[in-house]
């Protein structure tokens, strides 16, 4: 209904809708939020790297996979007034870099635009003159606005700051766990202090954590008795682990880390408490005692007695969590997202029709 009735107003003010030309690494059939906007089999395009076949033994084989797409979605975007929605910094690079020659006056907007580590030397230049071409920029955290503008020398006024906007994780507490017993958790790979985590564990002997991450996050550490390590599992066993589990822990390898949004959005969504390090990237989500805890980044005798706090004060656990989840519902839903696409959507088909109705 809604989608129907944004869809009238387009046509109310004299606006053809403009297609969207959807860019991105996911899976090939991932078409983000089509769902929710009227004639999306008509309008909107997905194009994934994921869907272009080359042999794993091809020479930089990412890199071609990201180009040849990007070329595939600039072809589409000419079969009418469309704007290109790229997902991530690579994705936005090479959808810029192409289409800017074909398309200079091209509408696109750069969501999902998060670095763990920022380019530097010949990629980061590359990346500022393609980037100059965008539109907008949505990033998921108010530090990383300034944070990117400066170092790609592109206006912060570019920069829009969006919380990470999903639905919440379609898992059910009722069905059983696959960890038995009581255990808290960490997930995600993207950022992460696991070291500093485990010799927290070694404090906490009598406590279990499932620990669900990727392999290179584990490389040369020592996993105690009381850690069980998962990774590569699917993602609804993650969520499973994760709304079973007493709280999430997320630690950071610094206090600038624009990463765990994700895994932040997902467990307070589901109710979980998150213990959080202290980081400017997480301002936005985490406020200490109402949201959730933090503790400094790397301390790992403050994350123990923050992990501790929680097993000795369950009423705190609770009180955090449903702040938490009340605090997802009102920022970080899908809807939240889709509103944002429609502005944006809005304002290019009004610049597009008062460019098509100047006189000549």
């Amino acid at each position: 209904m809604l989608a129907a009735v944004h869809h009238h107003r387009y046509k109310t003010i004299g606006i053809d809708e403009p297609g969207i030309v959807n860019l991105s690494e996911m899976a090939p059939e991932w078409n983000w939020v089509s769902a929710s906007f009227p004639d999306a089999d008509r309008a909107w395009r997905h194009v994934s790297s994921q869907s272009i076949d080359l042999p794993l033994w091809f020479p930089r084989r990412t890199t071609l996979t990201r180009v040849l797409a990007a070329r595939q979605a600039v072809a589409l975007l000419g079969e009418g007034p469309s704007v290109l929605v790229t997902h991530g910094p690579r994705p936005a690079m090479y959808g810029a870099l192409l289409a800017g020659r074909r398309f200079p006056h091209m509408r696109h907007l750069a969501f999902s635009f998060n670095f763990t580590e920022l380019p530097t030397g010949i990629a980061r230049r590359l990346m500022a003159r393609a980037f100059r071409s965008v539109e907008r920029f949505v990033v998921f955290s108010g530090m990383e606005r300034r944070l990117y503008a400066n170092h790609f020398d592109l206006p912060v006024t570019r920069f829009d700051m969006l919380h990470w906007g999903v639905r919440a994780p379609d898992v059910d507490c009722n069905d059983l766990p696959i960890i038995k017993g009581k255990y808290i958790c960490a997930l995600g790979s993207q950022g992460r202090d696991y070291k500093t985590l485990l010799l927290a564990m070694r404090r906490l002997p009598r406590l279990k954590l499932v620990l669900v991450a990727a392999p290179d996050n584990l490389r040369d550490l020592a996993i105690p008795s009381n850690v069980t390590v998962m990774t590569n599992i699917p993602l609804a066993q993650a969520m499973n682990i994760l709304v079973h589990s007493r709280c999430m822990v997320l630690p950071l390898k610094h206090n600038r880390v624009p990463c765990g949004h994700v895994s932040i959005v997902s467990a307070m969504h589901l109710g979980r408490t998150v213990i959080a390090s202290s980081s400017s990237g997480l301002d936005d989500y985490i406020t200490p005692q109402s949201t959730g805890l933090t503790f400094p980044a790397g301390d790992d005798v403050a994350l123990a007695a923050a992990i501790t706090t929680l097993q000795d004060d369950p009423a705190l656990a609770i009180k955090l969590g449903l702040n938490g989840k009340n605090f997802a519902r009102q920022h970080c839903s899908e809807d939240n997202t889709v509103g944002f696409l429609r502005r944006f959507l809005l304002s290019a088909a009004a610049a597009d029709n008062a460019t098509r109705d100047r006189p000549r």
